[in-house]
């Protein structure tokens, strides 16, 4: 039986990360290179459990909120934000994980949820490839992710 990603939990799990982040003045923008780099990226659950954690690291949410559109930064302007939010950055050093892998994370699980939302929440039918696989990781997993998260708190 298909069990579809409930979708507002995906997408407030991306959004949730976005929302904690200090603002960088100058945009650079999402970059073809960085675009090819996050539909490439395959989410694994060891990585997952360090870095959804530190996502919701003590003292995380009381950093400055970022007002921009996520989907549209670099990897290198979401590794920024990461270090500029001490609670989540320390979280992530402490799990042997360098910003800029929590911020290739954090923009492949955007990235999924928008290709879970286009398919309606059934994972089983975003296309072939690597986004297909984090759409199905997240829903086999989704008991241990609710975990990671603190949702079923």
């Amino acid at each position: 039986m298909k069990r579809p990603i409930r979708l507002a939990r995906a997408l407030g799990l991306a959004l949730l990360a976005s929302s904690l982040f200090a603002p960088i003045a100058t945009a650079q923008g999402r970059s073809p290179a960085d675009a090819r780099i996050i539909d490439g990226y395959r989410l694994t659950m060891p990585m997952l459990r360090k870095v959804l954690p530190a996502l919701y690291a003590p003292g995380a949410q009381s950093c400055p909120r970022d007002t921009r559109d996520p989907r549209t930064l670099g990897i290198a302007e979401m590794a920024q934000m990461i270090d500029r939010c001490a609670p989540m950055a320390q979280a992530l050093r402490r799990a042997g994980v360098p910003a800029r892998e929590g911020a290739l994370v954090m923009a492949s699980l955007y990235r999924t949820a928008e290709a879970i939302a286009i398919r309606r929440g059934d994972a089983n039918a975003v296309d072939q490839g690597p986004l297909r696989d984090n759409a199905l990781l997240m829903q086999q997993n989704d008991a241990e992710i609710k975990r990671l998260t603190g949702e079923n708190q």
